[in-house]
């Protein structure tokens, strides 16, 4: 895992003065993709987000979201009080997107979830996913979390907390997976209109 961070810091060391982190994937089976500057880049705190092919704007600094919906569905955002949250190890790993990582069991108050195939050394880089999600997750209710197998909706957050979540959720039924995944993705992206402020 330390030779894999380290490779990772050499890789954002000699990459582009542009460097940035794309990831593409679903959550709630709705197709999500996000680019952001990469560690030590100059740039604002603004991931560009596509959801289901509409774009956004998510302003961290602020916590907005731009153009912003006005459908709602009644689904719980995330935010509403759950009980106690665990991730524990559960052994073993796989590849997803050309990535490995660690299988972890989600419980709730004792009851299972889900499973977590997650990349701890990845998460540090990606917090600025995590963050966007979170905005996301609160303002589209496509990507509302959903109840599972008696749980409450646990928002994305409570999936990340041993890593990125390279698979996330149920075998039949993922709450978030990732399709692809590069550190050496240009940002802003070269068709990118300068952000409004």
């Amino acid at each position: 895992m330390r030779r894999a961070a380290v490779l990772l810091a050499g890789l954002l060391l000699a990459a582009p003065a542009s460097a940035g982190i794309l990831v593409e994937g679903r959550l709630e089976g709705v197709p999500l993709r996000l680019e952001f500057a990469g560690p030590g880049e100059p740039a604002e705190p603004i991931v560009r987000a596509t959801v289901a092919g509409e774009p956004f704007l998510v302003d961290l600094a602020r916590g907005t979201v731009e153009p912003r919906a006005t459908a709602t569905d009644g689904r719980s955002d995330g935010r509403a009080p759950v009980g106690l949250v665990q991730l524990t190890p559960l052994g073993g790993g796989a590849m997803v997107a050309g990535h490995g990582g660690a299988w972890q069991v989600l419980t709730e108050d004792g009851r299972v979830c889900g499973e977590v195939l997650a990349s701890a050394w990845m998460l540090r880089f990606l917090e600025p996913a995590v963050r966007a999600v979170e905005l996301l997750e609160a303002h589209d209710p496509r990507l509302r979390p959903r109840s599972r197998h008696g749980c409450s909706p646990l928002a994305f957050r409570h999936w990340t907390r041993q890593g990125w979540p390279l698979l996330a959720g149920g075998r039949e039924d993922a709450v978030f997976v990732t399709e692809r995944l590069r550190f050496d993705h240009p940002y802003p992206p070269p068709d990118a209109a300068t952000p409004p402020r």
